[in-house]
């Protein structure tokens, strides 16, 4: 037994199981965020799987200390949806912790929770490890090459690896052009004059918007500017909730920007395109792939529609484009005519979302993007 550890949190009792008494509506589930939770989990105690995600609700079966669990889903107050033993139900997120974590940089395996224990050995960057329990300091208990002790969580994380895509270009490997969009519209109408007017004419956008922004529209109308574009087969990435330059933050800083108020997916878009080491661990660490641009209009120096869209219509086959919604370009009129003077030089934009095959109906994008954008 390790000396002067940090405590873990106490097993969970099991009470008497009782009738539900939270109605169901009362915790909502969110299904389409799977890149907010680990695949699987682990019971750090005797652990009470219930019928909903409180204790309020019946309970289902205990599972046994140092279960690892399939992850389903997770409610707005953090308990897992996950199986176990032909039963799905709910877990408290206070007695579990992510089954593996992946490690951000060459960091040391220690005997104890802290810099003050012993060096067992070093774990490569990169390298997922089982996870056992975590410590009130944050340091998780884990295994590797034969060895069983304790990491910094600051530089582990149970997100997935993030998609490998070259930076400028991201998912897109057609000779189609992307033509994306950062920040904030300027009025709810004109965001959605380009969403409808984008699908209805087979267009395909990658729309980046903060979260503050977000959280400004979601505030004053009521509506999900993410969802609304995605329900017009619109793709949607992160570019951090204020838009600060990233590179004064550290890795933990960054991926605090990353959540959060803004979009939760597998792709982002630094502000200002500004990266540095620091930067990239905190991508990292959210399962993000770096997001740039080949072509940069500066609509937002030039301040002209005309210019802006000289200057997307000049793209070459595979660009993805710069340009921002508070600006010029972001206009069915200028899209009409950006898709049109590419046309005449025989290159194409990325297509609205029909589903993987390409056919049919418009349809919603899903919140990851796939590996390869069916442009």
């Amino acid at each position: 037994m390790l000396t002067g550890s940090i405590p873990l949190p106490a097993a969970a009792s099991v009470p008497a199981p009782v009738v539900a008494a939270v109605p169901a509506a009362t915790v909502s589930l969110a299904g389409a965020l799977s890149i907010d939770w680990p695949v699987r989990v682990r019971t750090t105690a005797n652990l009470n799987l219930r019928t909903g995600a409180s204790t309020a609700y019946r309970i289902l079966a205990q599972i046994p200390k140092g279960t690892s669990v399939p992850v389903s889903g997770r409610a707005s107050n953090g308990w897992y949806k996950v199986s176990y033993n032909g039963y799905t139900g709910y877990v408290s997120d206070y007695y579990v912790v992510a089954s593996t974590v992946r490690t951000l940089d060459d960091l040391n395996l220690r005997t104890g929770p802290s810099t003050s224990y012993r060096i067992l050995l070093s774990i490569p960057k990169g390298k997922s490890v089982p996870a056992y329990a975590r410590a009130s300091n944050g340091w998780y208990k884990v295994s590797y090459a034969g060895y069983t002790g304790w990491v910094s969580g600051s530089y582990v994380t149970s997100y997935p690896k993030p998609p490998s895509a070259p930076q400028s270009t991201g998912p897109n490997r057609t000779s189609r052009v992307v033509l994306t969009f950062d920040d904030c519209p300027r009025t709810l109408s004109s965001f959605t004059s380009v969403v409808d007017y984008a699908a209805s004419s087979n267009i395909g956008l990658v729309i980046a918007p903060t979260g503050d922004c977000l959280g400004s529209f979601k505030s004053r109308y009521g509506v999900d500017l993410a969802a609304l574009a995605r329900a017009k087969g619109q793709w949607v990435i992160n570019h951090s909730v204020s838009h600060p330059d990233l590179r004064p933050l550290s890795c933990q800083q960054t991926g605090a920007q990353l959540g959060g108020s803004g979009v939760h997916t597998n792709f982002g878009r630094p502000p200002y395109g500004a990266i540095d080491g620091s930067v990239r661990c905190g991508y990292d660490s959210r399962g993000m792939a770096i997001w740039t641009w080949s072509r940069d209009t500066r609509d937002w120096d030039v301040k002209s529609k005309s210019i802006t869209v000289s200057r997307a219509s000049a793209a070459l086959p595979g660009d993805t484009v710069l340009m921002h919604m508070q600006w010029y370009g972001f206009s069915p009129d200028a899209l009409r005519q950006i898709k049109a003077n590419l046309g005449a030089r025989s290159v194409g934009v990325c297509r609205a979302y029909r589903g993987s095959d390409g056919t049919g109906a418009v349809v919603r994008t899903p919140v990851l993007l796939p590996s390869s954008l069916p442009c």
